[in-house]
């Protein structure tokens, strides 16, 4: 009888073991996933993205979605040069978003392609992204969006503010004053996190629960 109690006990604390274990893996589960939601909201706070959706995956239509982000990148490395910070990034390209289809539509007739091209500046959802040295979470941020056509294809995306795309728009990467003002408007735990060898990576939780569909 003793034996059957202590045998039921022992059954008992190990179940009551294993449902603490889960608990505290959840928990830390669920502060993890805090954090990396908090720097992601940091980071969209701080930058504005690029973002051109070619009409499909065929050789023409990415053509010509690399087309008009060569456009764009140089319209816009005219328009943005004196713009001192985010928030008169977002109202100088605000401003100008028909001179910017327009340049895309111009860019689209001299390739003998009759595609419609809608650009729009507001908030869209990103997947995580690498871009140089640095690894972007999942989630929404801020950007001017291209769609050409059906909008189905490979996209194409890189940092407006601050400035990761010039200054050669056909081999777009960071350039080093870029990355200093990314380093300096980011705080030191967000930036790291950033980094691809930084000390906080952004794993399948963020985009689990940040995304569905």
């Amino acid at each position: 009888m003793n034996r059957t109690i202590r045998t039921i006990l022992g059954r008992n604390l190990a179940w009551a073991a294993g449902v603490a274990a889960g608990l505290i893996v959840l928990a830390v589960v669920a502060a993890l996933h805090r954090e990396e939601v908090q720097i992601q909201q940091e980071i969209a706070s701080c930058v504005v993205r690029f973002h051109v959706k070619a009409n499909s995956d065929r050789k023409q239509d990415q053509e010509n979605k690399l087309a008009v982000r060569d456009a764009l990148l140089e319209e816009m490395e005219r328009m943005l040069g004196e713009a001192s910070g985010k928030r008169e990034t977002e109202e100088i390209l605000r401003e100008n978003l028909t001179e910017l289809e327009f340049c895309a539509e111009n860019v689209l007739r001299e390739r003998n392609c009759d595609q419609q091209v809608e650009v729009s500046f507001g908030t869209s959802w990103f997947p995580r992204k690498t871009y140089g040295e640095y690894t972007f979470p999942s989630g929404e941020y801020e950007a001017l969006n291209v769609r050409i056509g059906e909008g189905g294809g490979h996209n194409w995306w890189c940092m407006v503010y601050p400035s990761l795309c010039f200054p050669d728009a056909l081999h777009p990467v960071p350039d080093e004053e870029g990355e200093q003002e990314l380093e300096t408007i980011l705080s030191d735990e967000a930036y790291d996190s950033i980094l691809k060898h930084g000390n906080l990576r952004f794993s399948f939780f963020l985009a689990f629960f940040g995304h569905s569909g």
